[in-house]
Parts: C-alpha cells; sequence; structure tokens
C-alpha cells in the first residue's frame, strides 16, 4: 500500500513537474498515460513482491531459524520503489530532451528563457526569441534542450483536397496597409506557400487574411502562426457563367458601373496579380465560363448567372448599361461590328470599340451566348414571320432623315422622291396634310421601306424595325347578318319609294406586293383599311344607290346594281392602292308589308299559272286519249304506214328509174340528133355536090333529048324506084278457058300466089319492073 502511495506521489510529481498546460497535444497526453501505466506497473510489482514476502515470511520458518533479520523486507521494498522512481524520473528527463516527430507531423516548439525579448508587436519568435517559434521541428529525431526550448504540441500535416482551396490567415506579420482588406504576399515564393514562417515574417509577410491561398496537396503549416479555413474551389456548370464582384482594388472612375480588365489574373485565380496591375473594386467586367477555378472566394464573391440561350424562333435584343451616351435622334444604337466583341460577348472590347449605352441596333441569333448581366440585359423576342400570302413592310426607326431625299447628291434618290410624289393623289396630301410624317423612302432612310419582305423568317430588332404584315392574297369582308365571320352588321338603307331593307354585302379584294408599302403609309395596316375605308366607302356607295331605286326593283336588277356598284367601288378604292377582286350583294331584306304583298302577288301569279297548268293538263289529257286511241289501233296503223313507206319507196324508186331512163332517152337523143345532125350535114353535101352534076347532066340531056325527053326518062326512073306496079302479077277469072281449069283452080292459084309473095317478100327483095 505504500509503495502504491509513492508510486501515486511520483506521477503527481511528474504532472506538476511537466509544465504542461491543457492546451497541449494529444501526443502529450498519451505520453502522461503512459507515464501514469508504467508507474502503476511498478507499484503493482513492488506491492506483489511484499505481499509474497510476507506470505513466505508466514509459511516458512522463522527468520531467526534462517538467520535473515525482519527488517530486510521493508529495505528491499523501499529499494524498488526507488528504482521506479528512477525509472520515471530518467524516462521524463529523457522525453524532454528527445522529441520524436512522425512522418506526417510538426512539433512547435517555445523558447522559455534564456533569449532576447520578442519585438514590439510581434507574437511570434523568428529569430530565436523567447517566446513561440516562427520555426518548427519536421519529422524525424530531435534533441530539444530542455528546459530551455519545449515541445508544445504536435500537429498533422495540413491537406487540401482535390476540390478543395485553403484561405491562409497569418496571426503575425507586418500591419495590414490602410484601405486593404486582404494582405498581399511579400515574400512571395520564399516561404514555400507559407511552409517556412520564419521566411515570411522576416520577408515582410502581412498579417490578417492573404490573398495567396493553398491550393490541392499535402503542407507542413505552422498552426498557430497560420489558420487554414478550407473552401470548395468555385465550379460554374454548363450553360451558367460567373460573375464577379471584388471586394478590394482600385476604387472606379465616376460614372463607372464595372470593373475594366486587367490581364495575367487567370480568371481570378491570382488575386495578387489582379491588385498589382490596378484591378478595381467592384462588379468586373470579366467574367467565368463554365469549369473549375481556384479563387479565393473571400477576395472575388461569384454569382452564378444563367446563359444567355436564345431559342430557335426567337432573337435576342440587347441593351447596354454602359458605354458612351446614345444621340438625342436615335432610338437605338449603333452597334460595333459583332465581330469585334464576339456578339456582345467580350464587354471590355465593345467599350472599346465605341459601343454605346442603350438598345442595340443588332441582335442575338438563335443559339447559346455567355454575356455578362452586369454589361448586358438581354430581352428574348419572337422572329418576324412573314407567312405564305403576305409581305412584311418595314418601318424604320434607324437611318438618315427623310427630308434629306430631296437635296441628296445622288440622282437616284431625287427620282425615287418625285417618283413618290407623283404616285400620289391631290386627296392623299389634303388628308395626310399635318397628320403624316412619315414617307416611302429607299433603304438607309428612316421610314416606310420601299422594298418589303417576302414570305420567311427574318432576324430583325422590333426596336430598329416596325414589321407590318400585308396580306397579298384576296380577301374579303363581309357585311352580313347573324355570322360569326361577317366583319359588319347589314346595310340600313332606304329605298327611293320609302321602304327600309337591309342589304348583305360582300367585298373581295387584294393589294398587290409593290403597293404594300403605299397602303400602309395611307393607312397604316390592313383593319384601319377595312374599317376606316373599304367600310365607309361600300356603305356610301350602296346607300346612294338604293335610294335611286324601288325597293322591288332594287331586289329584281340585283345583277345590274350589283356591277354598277363594283364598278363604284373600284373606282374609290383603286386611290387607296387597293385592286377590288369583285363585290357581291349576297342577300336583300325587303320590309315585311312589301314583302307579304309581294308575295300575295307572287300567289297570285301562282294560281293563274295553276288554272294555266289545268287547262294545259285537260288539253294534254285529251291529246292522251287521242293518242291511246291511236296506240289501240297502232298494229294496223303500223301496217298501214309501213304499206305507205313501202309505195313511197317503190315510187321514189320507179321515179327515179323513170329519172334514169329519161336521162339516157335524153342523152341518147341528143347523141342520135348530134348523129342525124352529122350524116344530114354530109348527105347534103353529097346531094348538093349530086345535084350540081345532076343538073349539069340535065342541061346536057335537055340539049341532046330536049326537055320532053329529058322528063318521061325522069318519070320512068321514078316509077321504077318506088316499085310501082302497072301490071298485076296474077290475073283471076272465072271462065274456064284455055287453059282447061275451072273456076276454083283460078282461086287456089291465087292464095298459092300469096304465100309465095309472103316468103319472097320475107327474103327476096320485091321484082322491079323491067326498063
Amino acid at each position: 500500500m505504500i509503495a502504491g502511495m509513492n508510486v501515486r506521489m511520483f506521477a503527481a510529481i511528474a504532472r506538476r513537474s511537466s509544465g504542461y498546460s491543457s492546451t497541449m497535444a494529444e501526443e502529450h497526453r498519451m505520453r502522461l498515460n503512459m507515464v501514469y501505466r508504467m508507474a502503476g506497473m511498478v507499484g503493482a510489482i513492488a506491492l506483489d513482491s511484499v505481499v509474497r514476502a510476507e506470505d513466505l515470511a508466514l509459511q516458512s520458518p522463522p527468520v531467526a531459524q534462517i538467520g535473515l533479520p525482519v527488517a530486510g523486507t521493508a529495505f528491499l521494498l523501499w529499494i524498488v520503489v526507488g528504482a521506479v522512481a528512477a525509472i520515471i524520473v530518467l524516462y521524463f528527463i529523457v522525453s524532454r530532451w528527445v522529441v520524436n516527430i512522425g512522418s506526417s507531423e510538426i512539433a512547435i516548439t517555445e523558447r522559455r528563457f534564456s533569449g532576447r525579448r520578442l519585438p514590439a508587436g510581434r507574437v511570434f519568435a523568428a529569430n530565436g526569441e523567447v517566446g513561440i517559434q516562427a520555426a518548427y521541428l519536421a519529422p524525424g529525431l530531435h534533441i530539444v534542450p530542455w528546459p530551455y526550448v519545449r515541445v508544445v504540441s504536435k500537429h498533422s500535416f495540413v491537406t487540401i483536397a482535390s476540390d478543395e482551396l485553403g484561405v491562409v490567415t497569418a496571426a503575425d506579420g507586418e500591419s495590414m496597409p490602410s484601405g486593404r482588406i486582404y494582405a498581399e504576399d511579400k515574400a512571395g515564393e520564399k516561404h514555400d506557400n507559407f511552409q517556412d514562417p520564419a521566411a515570411f515574417l522576416n520577408d515582410g509577410g502581412i498579417r490578417g487574411k492573404q490573398l495567396r491561398f493553398l491550393t490541392n496537396g499535402t503542407f507542413k503549416i505552422h498552426p498557430l502562426l497560420f489558420k487554414i479555413e478550407k473552401i470548395k474551389k468555385t465550379v460554374i456548370p454548363q450553360g451558367a457563367i460567373g460573375v464577379v464582384t471584388a471586394a478590394d482594388g482600385v476604387t472606379l472612375g465616376q460614372g463607372q458601373l464595372l470593373g475594366r480588365r486587367v490581364d495575367g489574373h487567370d480568371a481570378f485565380q491570382k488575386a495578387e496579380v489582379f491588385l498589382t496591375r490596378g484591378g478595381q473594386k467592384g462588379p468586373q467586367i470579366e467574367f467565368l465560363r463554365p469549369g473549375t477555378y481556384n479563387i479565393f472566394a473571400d477576395m472575388f464573391q461569384v454569382e452564378l448567372q444563367r446563359a444567355i440561350t436564345i431559342g430557335d424562333d426567337q432573337i435576342g435584343m440587347v441593351e447596354a448599361r454602359d458605354g458612351h451616351p446614345m444621340s438625342r435622334e436615335d432610338v437605338v444604337a449603333p452597334t460595333p461590328d459583332v465581330g469585334l466583341h464576339n456578339s456582345f460577348q467580350d464587354g471590355q472590347a465593345f467599350l472599346e470599340n465605341g459601343g454605346f449605352r442603350g438598345p442595340q441596333e443588332s441582335v442575338l441569333r438563335p443559339g447559346t451566348y455567355y454575356i455578362n448581366p452586369y454589361l448586358f440585359a438581354v430581352f428574348a423576342a419572337p422572329l418576324s414571320v412573314i407567312r405564305q400570302g403576305e409581305v412584311g413592310v418595314l418601318i424604320s426607326n434607324i437611318g438618315k432623315d427623310p427630308s434629306t431625299l430631296d437635296v441628296e447628291s445622288s440622282p437616284s434618290a431625287a427620282v425615287e422622291s418625285q417618283k413618290d410624289a407623283s404616285a400620289q393623289d391631290p386627296d392623299d396630301s389634303r388628308v395626310d396634310r399635318g397628320v403624316r410624317t412619315r414617307h416611302v423612302v429607299p433603304d438607309g432612310f428612316r421610314g416606310i421601306q420601299r422594298n418589303v419582305l417576302g414570305p420567311g423568317k427574318y432576324n430583325i430588332n422590333p426596336r430598329a424595325f416596325t414589321v407590318i404584315p400585308i396580306p397579298t392574297t384576296t380577301r374579303s369582308v363581309e357585311w352580313g347578318g347573324g355570322k360569326t365571320d361577317a366583319n359588319f352588321d347589314p346595310f340600313q338603307v332606304v329605298s327611293h319609294d320609302g321602304f327600309e331593307m337591309k342589304v348583305e354585302v360582300r367585298c373581295q379584294y387584294r393589294i398587290l406586293p409593290e403597293n404594300a408599302p403605299y397602303v400602309v403609309q395611307k393607312l397604316g395596316s390592313i383593319a384601319d383599311l377595312e374599317a376606316n375605308v373599304i367600310h365607309p366607302q361600300i356603305d356610301g356607295i350602296f346607300r346612294a344607290q338604293v335610294s335611286k331605286s324601288p325597293a322591288i326593283s332594287y331586289q329584281q336588277n340585283r345583277a345590274e346594281e350589283q356591277t354598277a356598284a363594283e364598278r363604284a367601288v373600284r373606282d374609290d378604292l383603286s386611290a387607296y392602292k387597293v385592286e377590288v377582286v369583285s363585290v357581291m350583294i349576297t342577300n336583300i331584306h325587303l320590309p315585311e308589308a312589301l314583302m307579304k304583298t309581294t308575295q300575295e302577288k307572287n300567289l297570285a301569279e301562282q294560281r293563274k299559272s295553276m288554272f294555266d297548268a289545268q287547262e294545259q293538263s285537260e288539253k294534254r289529257r285529251i291529246e292522251f286519249q287521242k293518242t291511246k286511241s291511236q296506240a289501240d289501233q297502232q298494229d294496223a296503223l303500223i301496217r298501214a304506214e309501213v304499206g305507205i313507206t313501202i309505195a313511197k319507196h317503190e315510187a321514189s324508186q320507179a321515179e327515179e328509174r323513170a329519172r334514169g331512163t329519161a336521162a339516157q332517152i335524153r342523152l341518147q337523143s341528143e347523141a342520135d340528133a348530134a348523129r342525124a345532125k352529122n350524116v344530114g350535114d354530109a348527105e347534103a353535101a353529097v346531094i348538093q355536090s349530086k345535084g350540081e352534076a345532076q343538073a349539069e347532066a340535065y342541061r346536057k340531056q335537055v340539049l341532046a333529048l330536049t326537055a320532053q325527053g329529058v322528063t318521061l326518062v325522069e318519070v320512068t326512073k321514078a316509077i321504077a324506084a318506088a316499085g310501082l306496079k302497072i301490071t298485076p302479077d296474077v290475073v283471076v277469072n272465072g271462065s274456064g278457058g284455055d287453059g282447061g281449069g275451072s273456076g276454083s283452080g283460078g282461086l287456089v292459084n291465087l292464095l298459092l300466089a300469096n304465100m309465095l309473095r309472103d316468103q319472097r317478100s320475107g327474103s327476096v327483095a320485091p321484082p322491079t319492073a323491067a326498063s
């Protein structure tokens, strides 16, 4: 028991003599625990030895019998206790002089006395002064001259992960310059990322939060001199940007909104370079694109903003918050060439190339843009779409003043201006005087552009250009009652005979593309055209037209009235560059009383028509009965008609045959007549020749025979030629003469003679008288 008390007493002495404070490191506490355990073990061994000795004394013969005095046991106990105390003291002294620093540790030491005093304002000793030393013990075995120098604590290395940064705050060093928030690193690379504290202090290190920070890695950092705060690296995700606000730097100039760009700071990752090269405090014109950055978050506050995304059917209208002031006459500011500032993604280049503050003329096309929202505000707007069957009339808010067109040096501009003036009718100048200031102008001037846009999609800035779609297809305007698609109510008109009536009308018109700018100039839009021109014009025309005609006549002469109205409407709208396709009267509503009278009249006419129809029906019935009777005798009639037809055909055939025979006979007769004529002419010539010869022969015969002799000869020839018989061929008589025949024989002879004569007459020429 006494030995145990001694052991605990020595342990308490060791604790008091160690001088360790409650702030010591865990290593020192472990060492003390080891001492306590060793003291306890030695005490337990000593106590056990005493107990064993007492037991042995009780069990053995008396001490006197073996010659050992009783006091020897107590002496042995004190020897053991002294040995234990000596071991503990020796271990304590050796542990103070010999210090082993682990491979991932450093040890902080303190010089307790026998040295110079610390300079005023300093906390850590950089050159062997009394106090906590800036230099630390690196890993390994070290001899420490205790008690002049003692090990205060051991600390593990500082490890900065790959996604972390170590922000350093120095507890000692030179004072911070006035107006500065963060300490510049004057020592530069001499302190090896704060791993050489003495070099940091001796080479001008400044007390406070340092601009230099630790990146990923393992560092031997003096934990009492440098406090390390681990922060996450700055990560800018895809589709976003990081806009930066600097907490330190040169003050912005008057009227300046953003800090200008400085070179060499590597996307704000080198804060010292940013400050030394004149970086300005406040929002920065530069920004961070998607990526991971080693940025001192206390110095540079990074705010995530979405990247500007312009959809496929959109444009981006840009408004600059900094730059030269706009002219008072400008609605939008002229934008430097987008290639110079990369579509507003390089704000510094925009300003350096003369960019103006305010709405910009240029727009962003569909895509993704990294634009600083501190400098530019972007508003998405739909594309200008001109559909099929339309043209787009542009009203330009930018360009030269159109009043200078008349004094332009270009002859073509003057000619175009005169052409526009001649195209306007006098009524237009009267109506538009003092009201409209816009003109139809060529490109480059403010006003209504002469050239129109065809169907398609256009990236047009609506602040610079107003696009008015004008349909070029045929449009209809209707004045109809009870129709959901009607534009206006029917016309309420009064006829010539005082009847109120409603007229429903449809007007079809179209605008040629080249006339669209002039329609916009005169009227503004299609809605204005229909409401302020077409409707009142046609209303007036139909009122005047109906007032000249009675109601019934107007309805009865609907086609003529429609043609006249169309002609009048076409003439009126041509002055507004509107081409009328057709004007149609779709319906006429007469008064009910007039309609009743007209209906009664029509009913009477219908009754008359009905009676006439009945009369015609009875007549048709009679004809039907007649036809029916004829149908009953149809068989006989058909046979008769067929017979008549056959007879007619036969008669026609006979007639045609007779005509043919007659023609044949006529032709034959004509041929025979011609032949007879020819023969007669020939025979006459022969006779004439013969007569002349015979006459000559007669003259000679008269001379030879006398006239009577010649006459007698010719008479005899004539009788002979005629075959005249002077004497009979057969003589019959009734007496029996010399011939010895009777009377009957003479008859027989007569018959035979006649038969012979008949036979001879067929083949034998009659006998001629003998000369």
